[in-house]
């Protein structure tokens, strides 16, 4: 295109100057042999005079044309040159075949343009719709899209990890509606909600549960609208996400709460009756006073754990514990220790061994808050080991730390309930549990203890055959 217009401006400007050229030398020999005596020989020569004479005005209007087109070309070239910006290229107002091209190669420049501008934004759209799609496959909560009459147009790999069989893929669930896709899942509430669930357009919440038990699973599936781009609703995003665990501590934390409140009004009872009998009672046997300043004393006792175990809540819910750090003898330590659990082994008659290496180091640490964290240890070994059972402590000195072990030869722990024993107030999901007292606590306390001393506690288990926790604390020189 642009070939042809230079050539065609070629031919029209040596078109002009040939006709211009033959024109003048016809007008002077015109000119030339003009006699004014001659009548008709007048108006002959009259006539081809302004013949010729009107030929030379056009050719020269081209000429002048050519070189007003060829001006304006030079000095929007040279704005160019200056600014190096395309605003520099603006059209010509001529009617000539120069100007004409000029704007001709101009539009076709724009129109360029416009197609490559298109072209790099489908690209980028395309790439953002790409990345769009991989973040919704990677994300772990389940994501689907339907349109308003609940069909499914999406389902990402978490969804159908969570309410799908394992056989079943996104294409097999394209094209059922919602509803018949989660009835067929065996959601035990599902008939309450499914008639709620393509009414209305706003955002809304439910809970579905596969069991009568927390344990069997429950999920949160929410609802939002999809907007068009006339702001109506057009379809619906939906999200499915697994609430077992959570439900389970909020269960646990308010079963624990109930249970605090019980296990704080039976001390305070015992402690108002028996000093109640002391008061009244005028003459009262040295035994028997010594028997009830004995419960009192007990019952004190009790209650001041409790009250310590709630405190220690309250900081790990709040992020707040602290600890503070002085220098102690391990070996004393864990005497101390084994002096505390000495008698529930003995009431339960399990087996009891404790081996300290003799050139164990001694530690910076907060000894009280070292103290509790084994002593939940071992409170969780000997309530999850039978009568007859084994338990060990092992405190040994490697090069950077310290390491004590607590083994049991109790029940164990499942292989896919391992990652949550840390989680507050998680109980295993093992019947003979159910009926042993706990509340899910001190283990994440003693894991909170190992952190704060920039250690780390790690267990090992297999089920029916025992436990091992091991806490590593390291020296103050290699922290």
């Amino acid at each position: 295109m642009i070939s042809g217009q230079t050539h065609q401006m070629q031919r029209d400007g040596l078109t002009t100057l040939l006709v211009i050229g033959l024109s003048l030398p016809c007008l002077g020999f015109l000119m030339a042999r003009w006699q004014p005596g001659q009548a008709t020989s007048t108006y002959h020569t009259l006539a081809l005079v302004l013949a010729v004479g009107l030929v030379v005005m056009l050719g020269a209007k081209r000429l002048i044309l050519a070189m007003r087109a060829a001006d304006a070309l030079t000095t929007r070239l040279n704005l160019f040159e200056k600014s190096s910006k395309l605003e520099a290229l603006t059209p010509i107002f001529d009617a000539g075949s120069m100007g004409r091209g000029w704007n001709q190669l101009l539009l076709g420049k724009q129109q360029l343009d416009q197609r490559v501008e298109r072209r790099l934004a489908d690209a980028v759209g395309s790439a953002a719709g790409e990345r769009f799609a991989r973040a919704l496959r990677s994300i772990a909560e389940g994501m689907a899209i339907t349109d308003r009459y609940g069909k499914l147009n999406y389902v990402n790999p978490a969804w159908l990890s969570l309410c799908s069989s394992s056989e079943a893929t996104a294409d097999d669930l394209l094209g059922q509606t919602l509803p018949d896709h989660l009835a067929a899942s065996g959601y035990r509430n599902w008939d309450e909600t499914v008639v709620k669930l393509l009414e209305g357009t706003r955002p809304v919440s439910w809970e579905l549960r596969l069991g009568d038990n927390t344990a069997d699973g429950v999920l949160q599936l929410s609802r939002l609208p999809l907007e068009g781009r006339m702001h109506e609703t057009e379809g619906f995003v939906w999200s499915l996400r697994n609430m077992t665990q959570n439900t389970l501590a909020q269960e646990a934390h308010e079963n624990f709460v109930a249970a605090a409140s019980h296990e704080l009004r039976t001390p305070l009872t015992n402690i108002k009756a028996y000093s109640e009998s002391l008061l009244e009672m005028d003459e009262i046997p040295l035994s028997q006073q010594r028997e009830f300043f004995n419960v009192i004393h007990s019952e004190a006792e009790r209650l001041g754990r409790l009250l310590n175990q709630l405190l220690d809540i309250q900081q790990l819910e709040a992020g707040s514990m602290t600890v503070n750090t002085a220098a102690f003898e391990v070996q004393r330590m864990l005497q101390e220790v084994q002096l505390h659990i000495q008698p529930l082994i003995n009431e339960k008659q399990l087996r009891f061994s404790c081996r300290i290496a003799p050139d164990i180091k001694t530690l910076q640490a907060d000894k009280e808050k070292i103290i509790s964290c084994l002593l939940n240890l071992l409170g969780n070994a000997i309530k999850y080991t039978p009568q007859g059972g084994e338990i060990s402590l092992v405190a040994e000195q490697l090069e950077s730390a310290v390491s004590i072990c607590v083994e049991d030869t109790g029940i164990g722990i499942a292989e896919d309930q391992l990652p949550h024993i840390f989680d507050r107030f998680y109980r295993c999901q093992d019947e003979r549990v159910a009926d042993i007292e706990g509340n899910g606590l001190g283990l994440p306390f003693a894991m909170e203890v190992a952190r704060l001393h920039h250690g780390e506690l790690r267990v090992e288990s297999q089920l029916n055959v025992g436990s091992r926790f091991i806490l590593r604390l390291p020296l103050a020189s290699h922290r």
